[in-house]
């Protein structure tokens, strides 16, 4: 890894608006002389999968990508001036939205394979994080959104409490732009708040200068948001005084409510006797939420988010879509972190239906019927519409249709893990697909990952540098 003063006057240059990538056509931020530097790409003879209730699917589709937009939806769409990209035996789908995830933690991947909740909080939050330097952050995020990318997921919502210092926010940022990824920044605070039941006021004043800095306009691919620890964290007070910053702000919340241990809380119940729930809230964790408090959160039209897989090897509990759904609730999906599950939305998509399913099975044993079974296709639609409406980006991402930004994948139906294709291969897709199914990803147009490999990326540097700060924090922590 660069040296401590190499790696803060980068920050520094990023800062002043100085590209670090080099060789980068400012016009189309595309590498020079690239491939990808044409305006328009054809996507075609696809099975195209749109997720927009009006288009439907094409069983053999071509999409047209113009200027980083979806210019055209059907069938036999002329190619002239753009680049063909040949789709036969590839399902054509939205990008994947992932709407939670502590991506400055990437470079423990795997490091809980035998550790529960309370050792979560105990190594990565408690004996880590506070030792964790900007440039390991930066890391964290240039490499979980690259593993994001590599597997479909083209928005990301990094849930980033790990701010330090003000550095440690510029490096997180200067992560997910390095990446490529359409990211929604969540500015959360210090590691070491979480670690006292108090506000850190760094976060409330370095979220201004960071809005000033780096957000001054929606109409790019990082946004910002906030992200509150909640009630069951922090005090009422100060969450409620998060909340009301974040409208002034003009930004959205995301917030964990539910955490087992401390539901007992009731943060939704308090919010709302508060009278600050609303439409610009994504819930995180609310599996110990009461019945009530998901009236309340659908009452006030906030959103919601699951890590299902994650929930589970945590101890969270068993997600319940049917429970979600009697309150017209509809989830969106996400990681939350590495430390013990992969990067990629498939297993978590197969974690909520295997869940939701075993639920209804051991309802019906109990009650008598048949089971509701979830459909394969709600799924998708959490991964990628409710994706865009939990991280505000709905009139951007989320399906394939004229006028949103092209952020688009393909996966590979021919490969030996996937034949043989099916005559609706959605279901292939989402119970038997992997991440090196995913074999082209295009985020506002750009081309991130091309037959198989990701694009532009100096994996030699990138593998590195992950290695080098997870030796680095593991031996400064005196952990073996």
């Amino acid at each position: 890894m660069p040296n401590r003063r190499e790696f803060l006057q980068g920050l520094a240059a990023a800062s002043a608006g100085v590209s670090l990538i080099g060789g980068v056509d400012a016009a189309t931020s595309r590498p020079k002389g690239s491939k990808d530097s044409v305006r328009k790409i054809l996507i075609r003879g696809g099975y195209v999968v749109t997720m927009d209730r009006t288009l439907g699917d094409l069983e053999t589709g071509d999409v047209l990508i113009d200027s980083g937009k979806i210019a055209a939806v059907g069938k036999d769409l002329p190619a002239q001036g753009a680049q063909v990209v040949n789709a036969k035996s590839k399902l054509v789908l939205p990008g994947f939205i992932d709407t939670h995830r502590h991506t400055w933690e990437t470079c423990l991947r795997g490091v809980l394979a035998d550790g529960d909740f309370p050792m979560y909080f105990k190594i990565i939050l408690g004996t880590l994080g506070p030792l964790y330097r900007p440039e390991d952050v930066y890391i964290g995020n240039l490499l979980g959104s690259l593993g994001c990318l590599n597997s479909g997921i083209t928005t990301l919502l990094d849930w980033s409490h790990i701010m330090n210092t003000p550095e440690h926010a510029d490096a997180a940022i200067k992560g997910l732009k390095d990446s490529g990824i359409r990211g929604v920044f969540g500015h959360g605070d210090a590691v070491t708040s979480w670690l006292k039941p108090q506000n850190d006021q760094r976060h409330i004043e370095d979220i201004k200068r960071i809005q000033k800095q780096y957000f001054s306009s929606d109409d790019q691919l990082l946004t910002l948001a906030m992200a509150v620890a909640g009630p069951e964290f922090f005090t009422l007070e100060a969450t409620i005084d998060d909340i009301k910053l974040a409208r002034e702000m003009g930004i959205r919340i995301s917030m964990h409510v539910g955490v087992p241990g401390v539901a007992r809380f009731r943060a939704v119940t308090k919010l709302k006797e508060a009278g600050v729930l609303g439409p610009d809230i994504t819930h995180i964790h609310t599996l110990h939420c009461t019945d009530d408090e998901l009236k309340m959160i659908a009452d006030s039209g906030g959103s919601i988010s699951t890590s299902p897989a994650t929930e589970i090897i945590s101890g969270h509990g068993f997600p319940s879509v049917q429970r979600w759904l009697r309150y017209g609730l509809r989830p969106s999906i996400s990681v939350d972190n590495e430390t013990r599950i992969p990067p990629d939305l498939f297993t978590q998509m197969r974690a909520l239906l295997s869940s939701d399913r075993e639920l209804e099975t051991i309802r019906v044993a109990k009650e008598g019927g048949r089971p509701t079974l979830l459909p394969t296709r709600d799924v998708l639609e959490f991964a990628t519409v409710q994706g865009a409406r939990a991280t505000g980006l709905d009139r951007k991402v989320g399906t394939i249709a004229p006028g949103k930004r092209a952020d688009v994948i393909l996966i590979d139906l021919d490969d030996v893990a996937v034949i043989p294709r099916i005559k609706d291969p959605v279901g292939t897709a989402l119970l038997i697909a992997h991440p090196g199914n995913v074999s082209w990803v295009f985020v506002d147009g750009i081309v991130r990952k091309r037959e198989g490999k990701l694009v532009g990326v100096d994996m030699d540097k990138v593998r590195k540098d992950a290695q080098g700060s997870y030796e680095y924090l593991y031996a400064k922590a005196g952990l073996r």
